[in-house]
């Protein structure tokens, strides 16, 4: 594993890119809605290494959380509602904490596949503040007709929005290695790509990596 700074330091990356790994990576060892930043550094490290197909690092989470980071770094398809309802109530946290760490498991299988995609190692993780979960939820989030309570239409962009903090997050990293929400509606925008090959590759990584909602 290498610093972020130093494998940065000497690629010709656009700032933006660099600037938003660095801040999700800083997001990953905060505290979140249900989860402390310990707990959510561990849900990235289980992630990692499962999906690395490395041995399992040692963890505190209770093992049905251990379990379900998994499956969500490497057979989310296999997921169903009753398997969401059964771990909000054995995590004894509700469904915002399968929202969370979804977020913080594909947050941290991004930022992996962006660094290998540049040829690099993978960063190691941030230490974890020491602060405890927020409990900042979002209250006009409701059970609809996704797994999860979500404000709005279920979709893509609405995934996550149960938790205010793994939304935000969410779309600034989306921003950073494609596109913001704003710039989608721009066709003619250019990203070091004119549009058409940003989307081509898009499409291209989605399918490779059997992409779905």
């Amino acid at each position: 594993m290498s610093d972020v700074a130093e494998i940065f330091s000497d690629l010709p990356l656009p700032r933006y890119m660099v600037d938003g790994v660095h801040r999700a990576l800083a997001n990953l060892a905060a505290p979140g809605a249900r989860w402390s930043g310990a707990e959510r550094i561990e849900i990235a490290g289980i992630a990692r290494a499962v999906k690395a197909r490395q041995p399992r690092p040692e963890y505190t989470l209770v093992h049905d959380a251990a379990r379900m980071a998994e499956a969500i770094a490497t057979n989310a398809h296999s997921i169903t509602q009753e398997n969401v309802d059964a771990f909000g109530e054995v995590v004894g946290r509700g469904p915002e904490a399968f929202v969370e760490m979804i977020g913080v498991v594909a947050r941290t299988v991004a930022i992996d596949t962006f660094m290998t995609g540049i040829g690099s190692a993978v960063v190691a993780l941030p230490e974890p503040s020491s602060a405890p979960a927020t409990g900042e939820v979002n209250p006009r989030a409701k059970k609809r007709s996704a797994f999860v309570p979500v404000d709005g239409a279920a979709g893509a962009t609405t995934a996550l929005s149960a938790v205010p903090c793994e939304d935000q997050a969410q779309e600034d990293l989306h921003g950073a290695l494609y596109l913001s929400y704003r710039e989608m509606g721009d066709f003619t925008i250019h990203k070091g790509l004119p549009r058409w090959q940003l989307e081509a590759i898009a499409a291209r990584t989605s399918l490779i990596n059997d992409c779905f909602y």
